[in-house]
């Protein structure tokens, strides 16, 4: 299976395009906004590398690291909600995506 063809390389792109648009519109500067952004595009870069590789091992270590940023960008989107940089929906709702990928993985 190609890498094209992932939902979870879709749940990605899903992730980091909100995850950008929620630093872009923050009315507050929000808190480790490079390293929330790097995680977020992390994920999916990561899962796409990961595809490219020729053993399963390797594709297996690339997978844990996309793994790892998920679970970065779930921390610092954390950080940012106890802070009241960012709404309950908008919490919510890029955190869950951000599970429901962590799971896929």
């Amino acid at each position: 299976m190609a890498h094209r063809d992932l939902h979870v390389l879709d749940a990605a792109a899903q992730a980091s395009d909100r995850i950008g648009r929620l630093i872009d519109r923050s009315r507050r500067p929000l808190l480790h906004t490079r390293q929330l952004r790097d995680a977020a595009q992390g994920i999916g870069a990561n899962i796409a590398e990961g595809f490219g590789r020729g053993t399963p091992r390797d594709r297996a270590r690339v997978l844990c690291i996309a793994r790892a940023e998920a679970e970065e960008a779930i921390y610092h989107l954390g950080t940012n909600f106890r802070a009241h940089r960012i709404s309950a929906s908008d919490y919510w709702a890029i955190h869950h995506l951000l599970v429901v990928i962590v799971k896929m993985l």
